[in-house]
């Protein structure tokens, strides 16, 4: 049974928000310090010039892209002006637990009470249907539908750019002070001691520093970079990870059943890509009964 009564998120500041969500904004702030305010005076010259240039840029697209994929509100438009649409209201909340889905054969969201794309899904985080849903990000507390897929996208590969900007000075540097540390100490017009928002740091404590973010760097862009390589997957062939995920598990696991309850109230089994598409759809409430036999074709 749907009890609880909540209205739906319209982005990714609506309350409550998520521990990723401000993860991600405390690593973005405490790299690009690091960047900024350290790696950048350790060149100079035209290097120094184009560096900050390139960098500024990158990462001004990132935070643009951020905010807007933050910020849109991703809902089908259905609901939005559907006459009966419960839109900002207080309204059933989609329990994943006792429903597969809430949109009708005939694409009437339950829920929202309104008619929707073809496209759509009912978000359990947001409570809403959301336009060619993608998937919800917990790094933006918000979904990715059609409305801010393309930002999204941006936002992948300013990212993941960034990454490697700060990747490749890192690295620069420190490759100066292990082999070149006098000469490289001399050509910033510096004693031989290193220095971090100008006080003096031993070289030793600097190198691992560097180190640590070289490293960290790194997991980050692999990550990044991966996701973006889906997603540059998906757009290829024209799928959402929405899309995506109901096809491999399908493929996965092709004799996991649930129960979908026709008009007449009968009960029929089906596979997981039944779940994908726009049917009524409740789990067994009775774990102990037997699963249906598979069909003879599927």
């Amino acid at each position: 049974m749907i009890c609880v009564r909540r209205p739906d998120r319209r982005n990714g500041l609506t309350w409550p928000t998520n521990a990723y969500q401000v993860l991600a904004v405390v690593v973005l702030l405490l790299f690009s310090l690091a960047h900024f305010l350290v790696l950048c005076q350790y060149t100079s010259g035209p290097y120094q010039l184009v560096l900050l240039t390139v960098s500024v840029l990158v990462f001004g697209i990132t935070v643009v892209t951020k905010v807007i994929c933050t910020l849109t509100d991703p809902a089908d438009t259905g609901i939005i002006r559907g006459e009966l649409s419960t839109y900002g209201q207080k309204k059933a909340h989609f329990d994943r637990t006792n429903q597969g889905h809430v949109i009708t054969a005939d694409l009437f969201c339950q829920i929202c009470k309104s008619y929707v794309d073809k496209t759509s899904r009912h978000c359990s985080h947001c409570n809403k249907c959301v336009l060619r849903f993608d998937h919800h990000c917990d790094y933006i507390n918000n979904c990715v539908g059609r409305h801010n897929y393309g930002c999204y996208i941006g936002l992948l590969l300013s990212a993941s750019t960034y990454a490697l900007i700060v990747m490749g000075n890192t690295t620069y540097v420190l490759y100066r002070l292990s082999f070149k540390q006098r000469q490289f100490l001399a050509d910033l017009d510096w004693t031989i001691t290193p220095k971090i928002l100008g006080r003096s740091v031993d070289p030793a404590i600097l190198v691992t520093l560097l180190i640590v973010l070289l490293l960290l760097m790194a997991v980050a862009f692999v990550l990044v970079t991966n996701l973006l390589r889906l997603h540059l997957y998906l757009l290829y062939h024209g799928w959402t990870t929405w899309d995506y995920y109901c096809r491999n598990k399908d493929e996965r696991k092709t004799h996991s059943y649930w129960k979908y309850k026709t008009p007449d109230s009968s009960v029929q089994a089906v596979t997981i890509a039944t779940v994908c598409q726009n049917t009524v759809l409740a789990r067994p409430t009775n774990k102990t009964s037997p699963m249906p036999s598979p069909p003879q074709s599927i």
